[in-house]
């Protein structure tokens, strides 16, 4: 079982329901939209806010359990088990997608290259794209760095994560959830870093323009020297007619 199986259920308590994260995303759908793709889901609280708003809703995550949670506190959402990478094969088009909590540094660099191009293939002309991620501007002037601890309702398990090994390369991604002195799991991923100027730079090829891009969800503006994060978002340049992008 990977970690992110053993965290689903503790996952809305680390990274709960926040009311200004979906009041950002709903800002930038474009008007008569319906069709909307949470890339990334987790257990789905995004999606269920935009299908209580009536929105057409698909999540995908690739850990089934993730998805079994999501299931059964959002019935109405469509969730499929899912890589990210396999976006492509979702019945397009898709006037709004987003992919936020730093899920798309879990992707190579040559991964998300392959990803933006997927997310430009089903995204209709027009469409908005948002992803969210650490600031990795400012994490790769560092060896190490450590999140602040969180401390999950009223139970008192504390979620910590840690980034080590930070390179241009990969940062190794270690997590674990302590109640009482206990570790209950833990987890050791790498994850693959990508400076801002890359990201804009590869999007910029699939044929996205760059509308905002801010440090967090209360729309800071963004930074280099802040661990604060790093929001993008992205409206498709493309036509009906254009060439599918790799």
């Amino acid at each position: 079982m990977t970690f992110y199986s053993q965290f689903a259920e503790y996952y809305e308590a680390a990274f709960p329901y926040r009311d200004e994260v979906a009041t950002f995303l709903r800002r930038y759908v474009p008007d008569g939209s319906r069709r909307v793709l949470d890339a990334g889901c987790g257990t789905g609280h995004y999606c269920g806010r935009f299908a209580a708003d009536g929105f057409e809703v698909v999540g995908i995550d690739l850990d089934p359990q993730m998805i079994d949670v999501a299931r059964r506190k959002y019935p109405a959402p469509t969730f499929r088990c899912l890589n990210v990478l396999d976006v492509g094969t979702l019945a397009g088009p898709f006037d709004f997608v987003f992919c936020i909590g730093n899920v798309a540094p879990h992707l190579t660099q040559e991964e998300f290259a392959r990803f933006a191009g997927e997310v430009a293939n089903i995204l209709r002309p027009g469409g908005v794209w948002i992803f969210q991620i650490v600031n990795w501007d400012y994490v790769l002037t560092h060896g190490t760095y450590a999140f602040r601890p969180r401390t999950l309702g009223c139970g008192g398990a504390v979620f910590l994560r840690e980034y080590r090994e930070v390179s241009e390369s990969r940062v190794r991604f270690l997590t674990r959830l302590v109640e009482d002195d206990r570790t209950i799991f833990e987890g050791d991923v790498w994850l693959y870093p990508l400076r801002t100027d890359a990201y804009l730079r590869l999007h910029r090829e699939r044929g996205f323009e760059l509308l905002d891009h801010f440090a967090d969800f209360q729309r800071t503006p963004y930074a280099t020297t802040s661990d604060a994060g790093s929001v993008f978002v992205f409206r498709s340049r493309r036509t009906t007619d254009s060439t599918p992008m790799a």
